[in-house]
């Protein structure tokens, strides 16, 4: 593998973890779909010209092909809010690392359900320690209904299945188009949806009056974490197929704990730690003896 490469792709799975934290300090500064709405428009007008500089044709060929991104950028729009209410009140190293950890999980068991394939003994128990390190992630004996939702923790558990079914979407359309040009639709569409949220609202202008730490934060989550993290794992998934590129995802929840230790002072968690080191042994197990189920799934923007 070209040196260079595997650099870019280690720095690509470190932007999806400080993304995490970068998100924390603008989650409290604007209404949800204010926030959701200019990410998301960021994130599309960033893509427009690496389209271009890669040649790569944005039309899409059918009218399957519409209804996919459509249904796509409802999904997206959903997993961007729950991010950012998770972020209101939870802690974000913790979130990233139950989020990314459960995605692929989550996409496993769907597609087994789905297409009915049996699960083998390796793989059940991969699901096993996954469930548990989520669980220990949550300190679930901590909660009950109501505080679970007040701690964030429920709505990162709701990003997990909403991106673990976005990523049943892409899928569909891997044949049809490029990751890119999905990407590119999908984020279109979240933008148009959540203007229809935050037209009427005055602080839709009000990001105008931030600094640049805002803007700064905003461009980091769209163009960095999202833009290039999301390109560099796709050509790499290509280029050296999905086992070898997911492995490198490993580096995201301890990514993301890390960053958010030193960017928003969170508290070293040994919960955290066992369930976070609990859940990668369960996406291990997992993939280990089933290379036909890709993990783009626990991407997290």
């Amino acid at each position: 593998m070209n040196i260079k490469f595997l650099l870019l792709l280690i720095l690509a799975m470190v932007s999806w973890g400080i993304s995490w934290p970068i998100a924390k300090l603008v989650a409290t500064l604007l209404p949800i779909h204010v926030l959701v709405f200019w990410r998301f428009l960021v994130t599309f007008l960033s893509v427009i010209p690496l389209l271009y500089f890669l040649k790569i044709p944005f039309l899409l060929k059918s009218g399957r092909d519409y209804l996919n991104v459509l249904i796509g950028g409802v999904i997206y729009t959903l997993y961007g809010q729950f991010f950012f209410l998770g972020l209101v009140n939870g802690l974000p190293g913790a979130g990233g690392v139950l989020v990314t950890t459960l995605n692929p999980i989550i996409t496993f068991l769907i597609v087994a359900l789905i297409q009915k394939k049996k699960i083998n003994k390796r793989q059940s128990l991969g699901l096993f320690f996954g469930l548990i390190g989520g669980l220990v992630i949550l300190k679930i004996w901590q909660f009950s209904i109501g505080s679970l939702i007040q701690s964030g923790n429920l709505f990162f558990l709701l990003c997990a299945f909403t991106w673990a079914t976005l990523s049943l979407n892409s899928q569909k359309t891997g044949e049809s188009m490029s990751p890119i040009v999905y990407s590119l639709y999908v984020y279109f569409v979240g933008s148009v949806i959540e203007f229809f949220f935050a037209f009427r609202d005055p602080a839709i202008l009000q990001v105008f009056e931030f600094g640049w730490n805002f803007w700064l934060s905003i461009a980091y989550l769209s163009i960095v974490s999202t833009t290039f993290g999301t390109t560099v794992y796709f050509y790499a998934a290509a280029k050296l197929g999905s086992q070898i590129a997911s492995s490198f995802i490993f580096i995201v929840p301890l990514s993301a704990f890390l960053s958010s230790v030193f960017i928003v002072n969170e508290p070293i968690q040994l919960p955290v730690l066992i369930g976070g080191g609990l859940a990668i042994l369960a996406v291990y197990l997992i993939n280990s003896k089933r290379k036909d189920v890709t993990i783009e799934s626990l991407v997290e923007n």
